[in-house]
This record gives C-alpha cells, structure tokens and sequence, in this order.
C-alpha cells in the first residue's frame, strides 16, 4: 500500500492535469477526493484549499453546505457522495491516470521539507501561506 501523501499526490497530480485539461468536472471530483484524504492526514489546511477551489469553480457544489470539510464528512449525503467518487477514482485507478500523464513540471515529494509544503506546491499555493488562512481554523 502507498503512503497517504503520494495518495494524496495522485489526486492532487490528477487535478492539475485536469485543470490544464479544461475538464473542470474531474478537476473538482479529484480534488473533493484529494481534501478527504489530506484530513484524514492531518492537512487540513490543505483540505480547506481543495474545498475552496472546488467552491470557486461551483458555488452549488455539495461541499458548500457545510462549513468545513470536517463537517461535511459527519453527514450521510457528503459521505455518499465521496463514496461514488471513490468507487470511479480509486487510488489505483488515479496512479494509473497519472502515470499517463505528462505533467510539467515535475514536483517531486523529496524537494520539500514537509508533506504540507509538498501538497501545497501540488496545488500551485505556498504551506505557510495556507497556515496563516486556515491554520487557525484547525488549531485545538
């Protein structure tokens, strides 16, 4: 099994080739994946950033009935929902994707200090940045 962070990596991976893509649809589906499995980790502020990425693209997205993704994971409807997702875009499927994709530039997890600034790098935000807009939001 992969570590968490390089699950993680393939969503994020897979968002941005979507995104350069124009397939809004995937983009957002890979990113309301990649936000459960950065709060099951403990990023969080990465998981606020996904949500709110998926929320500039569609503010009528699920996601956008709860304040949090926090929130959102108690709640049957949201639990569904990420369940489907996960069915079409299970991990394996997302390596595979990913691997056939040409991403530029690479953005490799060595190159970072921590698991958070090597997400956020995959995002295209800088960690400490995230910290100061959502790192409050999760403290204590």
């Amino acid at each position: 099994m992969r570590p968490p962070v390089v699950i993680l990596a393939n969503y994020l991976n897979l968002a941005r080739a979507a995104q350069q893509r124009r397939q809004p649809l995937v983009r957002d589906r890979a990113l309301l994946l990649a936000a459960v499995i950065a709060a099951q980790i403990e990023l969080r502020p990465i998981a606020a950033a996904c949500r709110e990425q998926i929320l500039a693209h569609n503010k009528r997205h699920l996601i956008g009935r709860w304040p949090d993704l926090d929130a959102a994971l108690a709640e049957e409807d949201f639990q569904t929902l990420v369940n489907r997702l996960a069915t079409r875009y299970g991990p394996e499927r997302v390596e595979q994707m990913v691997e056939r994709l040409t991403l530029q530039p690479s953005i490799e997890r060595e190159d970072f200090d921590t698991d958070g600034e090597f997400a956020a790098a995959l995002l295209g935000l800088n960690w400490d940045d995230l910290l100061q807009r959502f790192g409050d939001e999760f403290a204590g």
